[in-house]
């Protein structure tokens, strides 16, 4: 399969996304779990970098689509996603258990294996290793409808398009009888349906760049997705942060590549291993900044030390796992996987099927799914 020139743009967004991702952990989620961490230099509350990465996913899911048979595109986002995924997981939860002080963790092995196994959106009151880790069920599930969606009716044309604003709006009427604990409740957040708007919006920007939908639909329909988001999360300010990342997406997904002169190999580095840090930033992160404290640094040196782990175990976990992996299990780099950013091309012969996520996000109070319940005391 051929591929395209990298385009700096979207290694740009997808920076941008891990960059809010990292600050928002480091400054407001870590001590707002644990009082012995900070308080920090500055406090960045705003939850928007796993909602960006997922509306990026989908819109790189719809690339995947029309360059090789849903099939393929399956297992290379496996092949992609899994090991690293299972070596993350399994890390972090021998730090936790190894290395996190008294009374920090309440994880045992048999919450190990429900996250291996993916199953822990499913399993009300089960601990999850990484609040990081809510989105990768929901994306191997996005995968497996995208495949379905991409051989039927629904995934071209005008029923794509209503299928989109029902991604959108039934969600919102679905969480009504989602709120008491029971079956309802567990396919909401095991599906992660309070995020489904943003799959929306991904491959809403994704057909508008392919000449599929109008302006006019796409902005309508990216105003109905914030809204909803707004009404899921309750948190204006992320949402209007959200609004112009959206933008951001768009410009990269259509307008030309932007030119970063020196920045290009190292913000192209960042983009590149944004999965790994992604993965490892958060709760081996919070341990980090506590024996940094302990040792007697500062709020500024424990930040200086989470960023600095975050992207040495990042770049490890990218480099040793991930990248060997994904050789060994799909043979080649796909374009349009989350580490590729394919050039802008004519608009395909052939429609294109309904997409859905791929790179996550860690978890704070709003970019979490409901029933979800900490692991932390």
């Amino acid at each position: 399969m051929t591929t395209t020139a990298r385009r700096q743009s979207w290694d740009v967004v997808r920076v941008l996304a891990i960059s809010c991702v990292l600050v928002q952990h480091a400054t407001h989620a870590g001590p707002g779990a644990h009082s012995s961490l900070g308080p920090m230099p500055v406090v960045v509350p705003i939850e928007v970098g796993a909602s960006t990465l997922v509306v990026v996913s989908a819109y790189f899911v719809c690339v995947s689509m029309l360059r090789a048979r849903p099939v393929r595109v399956l297992r290379n986002r496996a092949a992609r996603l899994l090991p690293a995924y299972l070596v993350a997981a399994t890390g972090t939860f021998c730090v936790l258990r190894l290395l996190a002080p008294p009374g920090w963790t309440l994880l045992r092995l048999p919450d190990l294996l429900v996250n291996l196994s993916m199953l822990q959106l499913w399993i009300p009151g089960s601990n999850m290793v990484d609040f990081s880790y809510w989105t990768l069920p929901m994306q191997l599930t996005g995968f497996l409808a995208a495949a379905v969606l991409f051989s039927t009716a629904l995934g071209r044309g005008r029923p794509l398009q209503v299928l989109l604003w029902v991604l959108v709006g039934a969600p919102l009427l679905i969480r009504c009888a989602a709120q008491d604990p029971g079956p309802v409740q567990v396919l909401y957040s095991g599906l992660a349906l309070h995020r489904a708007q943003l799959f929306a919006a991904g491959i809403g920007i994704f057909l508008w760049s392919r000449n599929r939908m109008s302006l006019a639909h796409l902005c309508a329909l990216l105003a109905a997705a914030l809204v909803a988001q707004w009404l899921h999360t309750e948190d204006l300010p992320s949402t209007l942060v959200l609004a112009a990342l959206l933008a951001a997406i768009c410009l990269a997904a259509a307008g030309p590549d932007w030119r970063l002169g020196v920045l290009a190999r190292p913000i192209a580095w960042l983009g590149g291993i944004s999965y790994g840090v992604y993965l490892v930033n958060q709760e081996v992160g919070y341990v980090v900044m506590d024996r940094v404290a302990r040792w007697g640094g500062g709020p500024s040196l424990e930040l200086a030390a989470f960023l600095g782990s975050a992207l040495a175990l990042g770049w490890g976990l990218t480099v040793l796992v991930e990248r060997p992996a994904q050789r060994l299990l799909a043979g080649h780099s796909q374009a349009g996987s989350s580490g590729t950013s394919p050039a802008s091309s004519p608009a395909p012969p052939r429609p294109v099927n309904q997409a859905s996520i791929v790179v996550p996000e860690p978890r704070t109070t709003c970019d979490s799914p409901l029933p979800a319940t900490s692991h932390t005391t």
